[in-house]
């Protein structure tokens, strides 16, 4: 479908014209047509025999510039949309190409073999080498699953917060936060949210990786998935990177997907469009990512792992989704949603991982937010508290005896205490307490950097360095501004024999406390 923002456009490409800019308005057409389904390619064959005829054809101005958009040529891009507003056509792409020149101005540009990073100077220079990499591993990942990935390169512009994510994207601010959206993939180009822009960060490699499964996706299928399919299939292959996939619900999650399957409060294909990001909250957003992952669970236990890679052919050759996931599964679409709906019921709960939902908090959003909230018992609370207290006076035995007591008494589920404990017990000598609270903790918590932190230091200090590195390569998949981090992995790396990654760390934990490093 033709977004309403070009329909102007197109109504003119078709109006009676003279014989000599017929011609141009029907390739601005098509181009604008090609544009919509973000095959740029075929949208740039379309233009090249009228570029720099723009000046005397509004319509042809507005496509160009819309081209120039999809391809960050973002000068060019308001040059010529300029023009066509002139004219009166395009000034929602105008303001569009405006708002990316102006948020990516002073971008630095790091490429890769098949990505191309954009990133502000400064601190998200470590985040480049760890994009690049698991990019690259997502790509030959998908090449192997789904048979052929598009060609050319991708480019990521890396945003400093939501602010900046609302003004390159459609969404706006309040609904990027509504529903924890902090990456899209649009305009044949990915947008990451720094994980600064975080109070804990978040998992930006596997959210880098599930934006690229949407461009693969998005160019596949000439833009004809649905965003149900569309946002189960990335669910389900955003962890490909680093494994074989699949890695799609939590404790948390998994229950909530069962009570709402028993209560019929599903979120509906009808409410995820046109994006996940228009839900009402981060609750809704969670379980409709999770209903979908596990529809996209589901064929591939009824048609193998094969099953999706089907699926997006039949998409491809124009058929409707329900259409080509009846034939990549061999039964009537009906057959297949009873059996996604009876297996969002039955489905065995995870054993590990988070068991309560974490939402995503943003630097300066109003309203405290306490860490020991996330202790219920509220004598547990106390014994935290009083820890904390002799923390600060550097009293660390007592500090250590009071968080013991907060995790007997129930608060061994917070990541906060977990972590205070083992610091505790690492400052007062006892290094096998602290690997065994932090190891209990990371299985409910495995994706709390900070618990990895401590991991890493455990490690250090009994000169573990493949564990440490594990320990903090794990960490800096969910915060990667913590300069302890970097300087972990240049001292292991350092004690493992390689040397380039020694230096790169050593400079990256430099940047993030203001050092220098040759």
């Amino acid at each position: 479908m033709i977004p309403a923002s070009l329909l102007l456009a197109l109504a003119l490409a078709a109006s009676p014209a003279p014989a000599q800019r017929s011609e141009a308005r029907a390739a601005a057409r098509q181009a604008l047509e090609h544009l919509s389904d973000e095959d740029v390619a075929d949208a740039r064959e379309v233009l090249a025999p009228f570029a720099g005829a723009e000046g005397g054809e509004p319509s042809l101005a507005l496509a160009l510039g819309v081209l120039r958009f999809h391809e960050q040529r973002y000068d060019e891009s308001v040059a010529l949309l300029e023009k066509a507003a002139a004219a009166g056509l395009g000034r929602d792409w105008l303001e569009q190409a405006r708002a990316a020149r102006d948020v990516t101005r002073n971008h630095l540009r790091a490429e890769g073999e098949h990505f191309v990073v954009s990133y502000p100077k400064g601190k998200e220079e470590v985040l480049v080498p760890y994009l690049l990499e698991a990019l690259e591993a997502q790509r030959a990942a998908l090449v192997e699953d789904f048979g052929a990935v598009p060609p050319g390169k991708v480019v990521i512009e890396v945003v400093e917060d939501t602010r900046q994510l609302a003004r390159l994207s459609t969404l706006t601010e309040k609904e990027i936060k509504n529903t924890g959206t902090i990456a899209i993939c649009k305009f044949d180009k990915m947008m990451l949210t720094s994980p600064k822009a975080l109070l804990h960060g978040y998992d930006w490699l596997d959210t880098a990786s599930h934006e690229y499964v949407h461009h693969v996706v998005t160019r596949l299928t000439r833009n004809g998935t649905p965003i149900w399919l569309h946002e189960g299939i990335a669910r389900w292959y955003e962890s490909r990177w680093r494994g074989p996939g699949g890695d799609i619900l939590s404790p948390w999650s998994a229950a909530m997907l069962r009570d709402a399957a028993r209560t019929g409060k599903l979120v509906t294909f009808a409410q995820m469009h046109p994006s996940m990001a228009k839900l009402p909250s981060q609750e809704a957003a969670a379980l409709a990512f999770a209903e979908v992952a596990v529809a996209v669970e589901t064929m591939r236990a009824r048609g193998g792992p094969g099953a999706i890679r089907r699926v997006l052919e039949g998409v491809a050759r124009g058929d409707s989704a329900e259409a080509a996931v009846s034939a990549a599964l061999g039964v009537p679409f009906a057959t297949f949603e009873k059996e996604w709906r009876r297996w969002m019921l039955e489905r065995p709960l995870p054993a590990g991982g988070e068991q309560q939902m974490r939402k995503l908090h943003f630097q300066g959003d109003p309203g405290a937010y306490s860490e020991w909230s996330e202790i219920a018992d509220e004598k547990a609370r106390g014994y935290a508290r009083l820890g904390e207290i002799f923390r600060e006076r550097g009293r660390w035995e007592p500090a250590r005896q009071e968080y013991a007591r907060a995790a007997r008494r129930g608060g061994a589920g917070s990541p906060t205490l977990a972590g205070r404990y083992a610091l505790a017990s690492l400052m007062t000598g006892h290094a096998a307490e602290a690997e065994r609270v932090l190891a209990e903790a990371l299985r409910a918590h495995p994706d709390a950097g900070t618990l990895h932190v401590q991991m890493g230091r455990v490690r250090l200090a009994r000169q573990d360095w493949v564990g440490a590195r594990e320990s903090f390569l794990l960490a800096n998949r969910t915060d990667p501004f913590d300069p302890e981090i970097h300087a972990g992995l240049a001292r292991a790396a350092e004690a493992l024999g390689d040397g380039d990654t020694a230096s790169r760390e050593k400079r990256f934990a430099a940047i993030l406390t203001g050092g220098s490093h040759p």
